[in-house]
């Protein structure tokens, strides 16, 4: 039971401290600080991908793509 309180009282993540400190960093650009975000993550992916072996996480895992065009590039 102690458990479960302590899972209840433990703060959601992300707070809004979080997110505002994305956006701030993005200097309050809220379509930069996304685009920071999804590089992060796919940066993340691509770092996850490369260390685990292949046949393991074979449909196990989204794949994240890079953009291939758009109106930005």
């Amino acid at each position: 039971m102690a458990a479960e309180r302590q899972q209840e009282q433990a703060p959601a993540y992300p707070t809004d401290a979080d997110v505002d400190a994305v956006i701030a960093e993005a200097k309050g650009d809220a379509r930069e600080a996304v685009r920071m975000l999804l590089a992060d993550l796919d940066a993340l992916a691509r770092d996850h991908n490369a260390s685990v072996s292949h046949g393991y996480v074979y449909g196990r895992l989204a794949v994240v793509r890079g953009r291939t065009g758009g109106a930005d590039e």
